[in-house]
């Protein structure tokens, strides 16, 4: 019941309010773990494809189950949501109805922005033999069960932390809206 520059808006600014406990969740035991494994499942770049997704209940649950994941690494900061209020002009009621979208978006642009370097680690990782793998995050999710089991414990855990932590900001501060 919003136009659609009053969503870019909203979402311009819940996405900094998500980022600290998405943030969390990744750093928290076993978060790159269900983040691979989430981003495995694939579907989340549909959310930058089609403004429809505001209109779809199934992508909203599959939205609040990441806002949940979220939130049990921390949760997400009155005063953060408090200055999306401010800067987005919405009601709070309305910027929480839009949380689980807005956890779909920097999902969606994380798969999209982080295919191609993950690929380019896989590749030097599985080195000359591997062939390219028809979803980079199913493969890293597989190495990084593997290496938490014993094999050279935490260190591509501790890459891809760094990654994806720093492109979470990167897309957050570079958000078109």
């Amino acid at each position: 019941m919003i136009s659609e520059p009053q969503a870019a808006l909203a979402i311009q600014h819940l996405i900094p309010a998500l980022l600290p406990s998405f943030e969390a969740w990744l750093s928290a035991r076993g978060g790159l773990d269900a983040f691979l494994d989430a981003m495995s499942k694939g579907g989340y770049e549909r959310s930058l494809a089609s403004a429809a997704v505001f209109n779809n209940h199934f992508e909203r649950d599959r939205g609040m189950q990441l806002v949940e994941m979220f939130r049990s690494a921390q949760e997400i900061e009155g005063a953060a949501l408090t200055r999306a209020v401010e800067g987005s002009g919405l009601s709070y009621r309305v910027l929480l109805q839009m949380l689980p979208f807005a956890a779909l978006l920097l999902m969606g642009s994380l798969r999209i922005a982080c295919d191609q370097p993950l690929r380019e680690i896989l590749s030097r990782r599985l080195g000359a033999r591997a062939k390219a793998p028809a979803d980079p995050f199913a493969e890293l999710a597989d190495l990084v069960s593997w290496e938490a089991k014993g094999g050279r414990l935490n260190a591509l855990a501790g890459v891809l932390n760094t990654v994806f932590g720093q492109r979470a900001r990167q897309q957050a501060a570079a958000s078109p809206a």
